[in-house]
């Protein structure tokens, strides 16, 4: 399988690869999962994360952080970027967590 990927599509995967780096547990793997379902493809990121996922809003949306404790520098607008930039391109962003371990899921439709 081939995927083309034009310079739109590199604003969210920079901002996925940041928050990975920032947030995900040290010395951790980071999963990449690239998979051709149907009329899809399907991006799938996963990462152990560092600090509890204690976050009881949608992650996505702007301004919201996944620890309220956390210290580090952002704006709590990242993965509300990908989500935005995903949409403009009809895909779909999800985020979804089992105990520390963070997916990020990217769909979009074949052209």
């Amino acid at each position: 399988m081939y995927v083309w990927m034009e310079i739109r599509h590199i604003v969210f995967f920079e901002n996925l690869f940041t928050n990975i780096s920032k947030y995900a547990l040290e010395n951790t793997r980071v999963f990449l999962d690239v998979k051709d379902i149907g009329n899809s493809v399907v991006i799938i990121m996963k990462n152990t994360s560092k600090a509890p996922l204690d976050f009881d809003s949608d992650i996505t949306e702007r301004f919201v952080r996944g620890d309220k404790s956390r210290h580090e520098a952002g704006s709590g607008l990242g993965l509300a970027i990908v989500k935005s930039f995903t949409e403009v391109q009809n895909g779909t962003f999800m985020i979804e967590t089992d105990g520390d371990l963070f997916k990020s899921i990217l769909s979009f439709h074949k052209s």
